[in-house]
């Protein structure tokens, strides 16, 4: 380097100005800004990319909450009876309480003809008008029963006639068989149009022979248009079930217990019967001919690809794996999807208007099925919004067991209503809690009313229970009634109510 560059570089060196001396030894200021600066522009760049990758689930998250929480006018207004089960197997009664009021206003007697928390199936209501079958063994020898159907108008609340059914004798059981329930057993089922009604009635050695008669539903006639029996073999006593499949078809459901009874099922028989009472298929639980020993739901559902039925089959056990089945319109299966045992038990099924089968079980998990081509499409656990604004609520708990209705779908088949921790609606398309009833202690059933616009709750607070009503959009509570006696077990149907008058 020359003297002359380095002259010049020393001039401009001594141009530039310095802080005074007594300034140096100061903390660096200016340099802790700016470092504090660069780790700020880090964080939100970390910010930015995160939020950017998960943009579209928070703001669905953020958007659902916000539906689930805006009421626009509360509950739409309406006034329902709500029919609940209650009293001892030997004692069965339907309790009807008036809502929102929350009055009892009547209760019919229904001993032994109900079903009960111990069996755990509670009579299927369709229609306007219910049949309650009655058994009285007054003035009689011990065992024989004088037997009819109490004719109930669902939408007044009143009897309004019996149909006599005659002397009945009960079977005979050992002293270890069914325990607790109900000595002589029958059920009742309507056609959706009121056309057709059926009763069954076990009779024999242990229950074994399963009387079935069918009746014109809109005639007021004790002489049935048709009648067979169903003999079944094996050890144990049996219980026999009534499905409705349409004004010509009804599923005949026998259950088998073993000779001692400890609350568990050894399988489960099925009969499609036509409208001369004739067998055209039969899955006795031996053959294994449906899935998981026969435990399939009675609420068989028309299969929208198709003349059938869809039916939902779990073991309450988990010893085997269930399946959505599917039948033709002569009872036969014409397809299958299986359903792992892994997922839990199924506790219900909607069919969406897509074609879509959707199957809410007890881990909770969502299963969808394709009803046109029977095949799976996925299973994804229930899980909470994870917005920050519902992640400290309590994650969904395990669904009501087999021994009542655990879940009910709104009418579009959009939602599920499940009892769980105390009560979750679920979107079925995205299998995620949108909504958790808050101000209710533990639940025992649930219904919807027939419009979809009001959810009712049998709520059991301590030896408390009363009958909450609750918005099917946030499930905010609307009205509660006043505790309820004889102590209800579960809700039977829920009707719209109509003055009184003919």
């Amino acid at each position: 380097m020359s003297s002359d560059l380095r002259d010049l570089i020393r001039t401009d060196l001594d141009r530039i100005p310095l802080p005074p001396s007594t300034e140096w030894t100061q903390p660096p200021a200016r340099r802790r800004m700016r470092a504090l600066g660069a780790v700020a522009i880090t964080l939100v760049v970390i910010v930015v990319v995160v939020a950017s990758l998960g943009a579209g689930q928070a703001v669905r998250a953020l958007r659902d909450w916000v539906e689930t929480q805006r009421v626009a006018s509360g509950v739409v207004a309406g006034n329902d009876y709500v029919y609940l089960a209650d009293g001892d197997p030997s004692s069965q009664y339907i309790q009807i309480v008036a809502m929102p009021g929350g009055q009892t206003i009547s209760r019919l007697v229904g001993q032994t003809y109900v079903g009960s928390m111990q069996e755990g199936s509670l009579m299927g209501v369709s229609g306007d008008v219910a049949y309650l079958p009655v058994a009285s063994s007054g003035g009689l020898p011990p065992d024989a029963y004088n037997t009819y159907l109490e004719r109930v108008d669902l939408r007044r609340g009143v009897p309004v006639g019996r149909l006599g059914t005659g002397a009945m004798v009960a079977p005979p059981l050992e002293p270890t068989e069914l325990p607790g329930t109900a000595v002589f057993a029958a059920a009742t089922a309507t056609s959706a149009d009121g056309s057709t009604l059926w009763l069954v009635r076990d009779t024999g050695e242990h229950a074994l022979i399963a009387s079935v008669d069918r009746f014109d539903g809109r005639v007021a006639s004790v002489t049935p248009l048709e009648h067979a029996t169903i003999t079944s073999a094996g050890p144990g006593a049996t219980r026999s079930r009534v499905a409705a499949l349409g004004p010509d078809r009804v599923a005949v459901i026998r259950e088998h217990y073993p000779i001692t009874y400890q609350g568990a099922r050894l399988g489960v028989d099925w009969y499609i019967l036509d409208e001369h009472l004739r067998a055209i298929a039969t899955y006795s639980f031996e053959t294994q001919r449906l899935p998981a020993g026969g435990f399939c739901s009675a609420d068989a559902h028309p299969d929208p690809s198709g003349d059938g039925w869809i039916l939902l089959c779990s073991d309450p056990f988990l010893f085997q794996d269930g399946a959505v089945v599917f039948l033709s319109r002569e009872g036969s299966i014409v397809g299958q999807t299986p359903l792992s045992r892994e997922l839990g038990y199924a506790v219900g099924m909607t069919v969406a208007t897509d074609g879509t089968v959707n199957v809410v079980t007890t881990r909770p998990v969502v299963a969808r099925v394709d009803a046109r081509t029977h095949r799976p499409i996925d299973a994804r656990p229930v899980s909470e919004l994870r917005s920050l604004l519902d992640r400290l609520l309590p994650p969904a708990a395990a669904a009501k067991g087999p021994a009542g209705p655990g879940v009910v779908f709104s009418l579009d088949g959009r939602y599920a209503y499940l009892i769980a921790d105390p009560l979750v609606k679920i979107d079925l398309s995205t299998a995620k809690v949108v909504a958790r009833a808050s101000r209710i202690a533990a639940v025992g059933a649930i219904a919807l009313s027939e419009d979809g616009e009001r959810l009712y709750a049998l709520v059991i607070d301590v030896q408390t229970r009363t009958i909450a009503l609750l918005d099917p959009r946030s499930l905010g509570l609307a009205a509660q009634s006043a505790p309820l006696a004889n102590d209800p077990y579960g809700i039977v149907a829920v009707r719209a109510q109509l003055p009184p008058g003919p």
